[in-house]
């Protein structure tokens, strides 16, 4: 009989280890493929991946570092908040390092080299019973403010690149944000080397965006409104950069009490403005973006004046189709006008394409591509000029246009009416 109470004894000593053993024990790699590092984005990083793990007694977390160069400490709460390393719980230093989660309750961890806990480097989790036991229902969230609209910088000093360690560094930018509509993002970037596409959620999740509906913006800085209740999608375009990371997924929402703008908020009504094509920088060889940077954000429309200033016999402006400035053809032209200053008056609605027709110009970046929207519903008539124009006066022999083109400063050849007629015509080729 005792051999038998011994046998069931050890059974169930056994039993109970095997048991718990099995409870679902499960090993979580602290940050995945990113590891543990001072995250770009801030302490956001871990807040996230934590918010995608649910941890029970038994487990384990695995913090991936490279020795000497990171450490990990288990610390209190209060050591955790105010980034405190001075007495911590448990320090390791060597990587990989382990913590197996033995109780009920809450672990912080901090990095405790220079100011990388201030940067980021910490995690805070909660720890239940185990997998089975029911999760407790989050307090409820506070109703959300009205406010007026935010412009957020994407990655804030991070900018808009392809970061270390994946995607987990934007979701982390963004966790914890509320964006309403009318709010803005602003995306910077080295010109030529990032770009931002606005894409569906299928391109978003595969990387993949050929033969999609897709907006790309290459202008630096991108200004992008959120003016519809959605969720939006951005990725970074350009070989691979998606894949490694560089991508952004946001859901807007109503500002509440506030109105909801409409998918295209309408224009302000406004007099018709003067532009100094590039200001100061006038018209010349720039550089590929120039033009392109100078024109985004502008709002072009039926009366607005363009001015091209140059130094004769080194530019000119050519007026050509969509095709000739894709392909940077100067054979093909529409208009050509050599004397500075050049003052095209917009009176027609559409798209038009301006290049130079001197060698290698227009492919080295000498080329301005704008959209002209229909005329303002305001009753102003007078021409405001935000920029000083340059100091080449127009030419003397050059008189005003009659009729209603005479409030322009001077216009190309003396023919306000020439002008007009070639825009006109020039929309017949869009």
């Amino acid at each position: 009989m005792g051999s038998e109470l011994k046998y069931l004894a050890v059974l169930a000593i056994t039993l109970a280890a095997l048991l718990h053993s099995t409870a679902a024990q499960e090993t979580h790699v602290v940050g995945d493929k990113f590891g543990w590092l001072v995250p770009p984005g801030g302490h956001y990083a871990y807040e996230v991946w934590a918010a995608g793990h649910k941890f029970s007694i038994g487990d384990i977390l695995e913090f991936n570092f490279t020795t000497g160069d990171q450490d990990v400490a288990k610390v209190t709460k209060q050591a955790f908040d105010s980034c405190n390393s001075t007495s911590p719980i448990e320090l390791k230093t060597t990587g990989p390092a382990n913590f197996t989660l033995d109780t009920i309750g809450e672990y912080y961890f901090i990095g405790t080299k220079d100011r990388h806990c201030e940067l980021g480097q910490k995690l805070a989790i909660n720890v239940t019973a185990h997998s089975g036991s029911p999760t407790p229902s989050p307090s409820p969230k506070p109703s959300p403010t009205p406010r007026g609209p935010v412009t957020y910088v994407v990655g804030d000093q991070f900018g808009w690149i392809v970061p270390p360690g994946g995607e987990l560094a934007y979701s982390a930018w963004a966790y914890g944000k509320t964006f309403y509509v009318g709010d803005t993002l602003e995306f910077n970037f080295t010109a030529g080397e990032q770009d931002v596409a606005v894409v569906s959620k299928e391109a978003y999740d595969t990387c993949n965006f050929v033969n999609t509906s897709y907006t790309l913006m290459t202008a630096v800085p991108v200004f992008f409104e959120l003016n519809i209740i959605r969720s939006y999608y951005f990725i970074g375009a350009k070989d691979k950069h998606c894949e490694l990371g560089q991508k952004l997924a946001i859901n807007v929402t109503a500002n509440p009490g506030g109105p909801t703008a409409s998918p295209t908020p309408a224009p302000a009504p406004r007099a018709p403005v003067t532009y100094i094509v590039g200001d100061k920088l006038g018209w010349l060889v720039p550089g590929q973006y120039a033009y392109s940077a100078w024109a985004y954000g502008k709002t072009f429309i039926v009366g607005d004046t363009l001015v091209f200033n140059f130094v004769n016999g080194t530019q000119d402006v050519a007026v050509v189709t969509k095709a000739a400035f894709d392909n940077c053809n100067t054979n093909s032209t529409v208009a050509v006008f050599t004397n500075s200053p050049v003052n095209i008056i917009l009176n027609t609605t559409g798209e038009l394409y301006f290049t130079s027709t001197y060698d290698r110009h227009c492919e080295l970046g000498q080329k301005l591509a704008i959209n002209v929207t229909a005329k303002s519903t305001g009753t102003a008539t007078s021409l405001s000029s935000p920029t000083t124009p340059s100091s080449h006066a127009p030419s003397a022999q050059s008189p005003a246009a009659p009729g209603p083109y005479n409030s322009a400063p001077s216009m190309i050849n003396g023919s306000g009416y020439f002008v007009s007629f070639l825009l006109v015509a020039l929309s017949f080729f869009h």
